[in-house]
């Protein structure tokens, strides 16, 4: 997999970086078990709703291949993301999930969803999963909340028809949240560390990574027991911030990390934002765990959006890194709306930063390493 692997760092890491090259293994296993296997796209699905109706959840997020099978349905300037999947539906890599849902947090997770839909009905694939529109909204307004959670008890109806087990109940659902509140707590542990550069980057984001690809307990058990050990490779060099397109590869992390930098905070839900927030235990399960994906995660479609200075700025002011890289790579439509704001926060802030319009995966854009020597001597050894 594409700037996926991690230099060894002992036994207690194995199973993190195995889960993250190869991210539909367990799932199979686990089918092959007969446990019923869901898939799902993005951060807005409640995966909490799927481990207690008895199923093992798992994000579909394949970072290579051929997305050739995608022309005639998905823009061949579509996010790269968006046409492998396809593909690989296509092609008969997902036919052991029970279910695949997808969100319509995004226009591309729309746009996916249509065209496999028509690819069924024109007969380019007879076979995948069953697919499940999640029509959760983003304008924060009441009416929306009481869609979304009427579409949610929906969700809750299909997956119990498709796995053939029973609804979930407020103590199962109680018992989920429990568990991955339990796993984003090991990763706010793990974020700490990173601040500390005791973590690399680089090794940090394949342990978050492989979360969305393991059982849910096996990857609490297996995160916990990586961070017990004196196993992990340090961080060294300046400190990067990175904002934009999330970064469900560990490419730039590879090619930052080579240059002599590390990157120490990733603006998206597959690094830092992955640990926050943690689902509310003070209200009706159901309730807690839609609100969570509803406006706690981060969402492009959320309206209001997050202030822009939000995040970033308090970063920025913490005085934790020492630049920033903007990651917008081609066809990226959606980021880049923020980019001038952001870069004026930086800016004020004081901090050199570097946009890259270059997909990793094809390549170090020849300006990181010159971008990383004028960096000089990381701020916290000064």
């Amino acid at each position: 997999m594409i700037g996926s692997s991690t230099p060894a760092s002992g036994p207690s890491f194995a199973p993190l970086q195995a889960a993250y090259d190869n991210r539909l293994v367990a799932a199979r296993l686990a089918r092959q078990a007969g446990q019923p296997v869901v898939g799902y796209l993005g951060n807005t699905v409640p995966v909490e709703l799927i481990i207690a109706t008895g199923a093992m959840p798992v994000r579909i997020a394949p970072v290579a291949g051929d997305p050739a099978r995608s022309d005639a349905f998905v823009e061949h300037f579509s996010d790269r993301d968006t046409r492998l999947i396809f593909s690989q539906y296509c092609d008969g890599a997902l036919d052991f999930l029970d279910l695949l849902v997808i969100p319509r947090s995004t226009e591309s997770q729309h746009k996916l969803y249509l065209a496999l839909r028509e690819a069924r009905r024109t007969g380019i694939t007879s076979q995948g999963p069953a697919l499940w529109l999640y029509d959760i909204l983003h304008t924060q307004r009441e009416s929306s909340r009481a869609y979304g959670l009427a579409r949610t008890h929906e969700l809750v109806h299909k997956l119990t028809e498709r796995c053939g087990t029973a609804a979930p109940n407020d103590a199962t659902l109680a018992r989920a949240v429990t568990l991955t509140n339990a796993v984003r707590t090991g990763l706010q542990t793990l974020q700490q560390r990173r601040l500390t550069r005791s973590i690399s980057g680089r090794q940090a984001l394949v342990a978050t990574g492989a979360m969305r690809f393991m059982a849910p307990q096996a990857g609490h058990d297996a995160l916990h027991a990586w961070l017990a050990a004196d196993e992990h490779l340090p961080a060294r060099g300046p400190r990067l911030l990175v904002t934009g397109v999330s970064l469900d590869h560990s490419a730039l992390h590879a090619q930052v990390e080579a240059a002599g930098a590390d990157i120490v905070c990733e603006d998206d839900e597959w690094g830092t934002r992955a640990a926050e927030p943690l689902v509310a235990t003070d209200r009706p399960p159901l309730e807690a765990v839609f609100d969570h994906c509803f406006r706690g995660v981060p969402c492009v479609r959320r309206h209001p959006a997050d202030d822009v200075d939000g995040w970033l700025a308090s970063k920025l002011d913490a005085r934790t890194v020492d630049g920033v890289l903007f990651y917008l790579p081609a066809p990226e439509d959606i980021h880049g709306w923020q980019f001038p704001a952001q870069r004026d926060r930086v800016a004020a802030a004081g901090l050199p930063w570097l946009k890259l319009r270059r997909d990793a995966r094809d390549g170090a854009d020849p300006a990181l390493a010159d971008f990383i020597a004028t960096l000089g001597t990381p701020a916290a050894a000064r």
